[in-house]
């Protein structure tokens, strides 16, 4: 019984267009941003071409601003009328010795070619002329050399962990919220249209409830799935970076962190939506639910430059902010082991919790058509049976 509702459930909601429009939309959107994020973090090989302009006392740095690097391949043009050149966009710079002269915006990688090469020629006349040699000038001026290394991996790794982890976060509290948003509708749907009635003449109130969460749950892994291969396609797509193996390995528990996530939120929602008869007041009745997963949120998407925090560590243990923190925090940090079972131990030992009260509440409140329930009455009212 519990499959057919589900499945009745997954038919309705998933031949509508919102569905349809907003799965497309989904695919779309993470393929967009997943090669974004590879655009950015991907290398080239090949140097921006500029064209500069001297005019002045510019002309006389031509061939110093002639010089190709692996950044800047310039093109050096002599002008009287550089502005001119500078509005038709023929030059992307004009040089007049003293000043650089810009149509909008500086160009950075021009802009510091450009006052690197003046300074390199500015220092080796003034090195003439105190008369020191090739040897002391390199005992004087020689690069002093440096190593970094990051643990955590290169920068475009660590650009495409924040992509993830960004995508991760956003993706959860997306579809945590519209799919209990989606179930919530529903139950008020049957209550207002007295279906509901009609069903529980049938089936018991819980299974009903087991029936709508299991059957909305697909659609929703559904698109998670699309989430995850639609970003895997687009990162893939460009084949100069590489994807860190910490952002492969998150997926797995990016699905089972939404699949507890969903059932703990997914009931929330229905028991909410069972205090209510009327579409006006949902949206009032989902802000307990809704509260949390914002807090979440916003605790996830402002730790983007500190994820180790301690306020990230407590917010991806506790089973209200979990569901969307605790894919953020594994996507970014790799944290242990024992600190990621830890977190979904708490999470999995609170759904049967909240499956029990929602499905308490769910039944004391369904067929209460009228008035909002309040919730405290509603909790209150959690033993009576139907």
């Amino acid at each position: 019984m519990i499959w057919q509702i589900a499945r009745r459930e997954i038919v309705t909601r998933g031949q509508t267009k919102a569905f349809q429009v907003l799965t497309a939309v989904l695919l779309v959107g993470v393929i967009v941003a997943a090669v974004s994020i590879s655009l950015v973090t991907g290398s080239s090989d090949e140097a921006s071409e500029f064209t500069i302009g001297l005019s002045g006392d510019g002309t006389e740095f031509a061939d110093q601003l002639s010089v190709e690097t692996d950044e800047v391949a310039p093109t050096v043009v002599e002008t009287s009328d550089g502005e001119t050149l500078l509005e038709t966009g023929d030059i992307d710079v004009l040089f007049t010795g003293d000043e650089l002269v810009w149509e909008g915006f500086p160009i950075a990688d021009l802009d510091l070619y450009i006052r690197t090469s003046v300074q390199q020629a500015e220092f080796a006349e003034r090195v003439d002329d105190l008369g020191l040699g090739n040897a002391e000038l390199a005992a004087l001026f020689g690069e002093v050399q440096i190593e970094e290394r990051l643990l955590d991996g290169e920068d475009d790794e660590q650009f495409v962990r924040f992509g993830a982890a960004t995508v991760s976060t956003i993706a959860m509290f997306m579809l945590l919220t519209v799919w209990g948003g989606f179930l919530m509708m529903g139950v008020v749907e049957e209550k207002s249209s007295r279906v509901v009635e009609v069903l529980l003449s049938h089936v018991e109130a819980r299974t009903l409830l087991t029936g709508k969460i299991l059957g909305l749950g697909v659609l929703a892994l559904m698109q998670l799935l699309i989430i995850v291969a639609g970003m895997a396609a687009g990162l893939l797509a460009v084949r100069d970076i590489e994807v860190p193996s910490g952002v492969w390995s998150s997926v797995p528990i990016l699905l089972v962190t939404f699949l507890l996530g969903y059932a703990f939120y997914a009931s929330a929602f229905a028991a909410l939506g069972s205090t209510v008869s009327r579409q006006e007041d949902a949206q009032a009745a989902q802000l307990p639910a809704m509260i949390p997963l914002a807090i979440g949120y916003g605790i996830g998407i402002s730790s983007v430059q500190s994820p180790d925090t301690l306020l990230v560590k407590i917010a991806s243990y506790v089973p209200f902010t979990s569901p969307v923190v605790l894919p953020f925090r594994v996507a970014l940090t790799n944290p242990p082991a024992w600190q990621v079972a830890l977190s979904l131990f708490l999470l999995a030992a609170s759904v049967p919790l909240m499956l029990n009260l929602a499905g308490r509440i769910y039944r004391s409140t369904l067929l209460n058509v009228g008035a909002r329930v309040p919730l405290l009455q509603a909790f209150r009212n959690r033993n009576a049976t139907l």
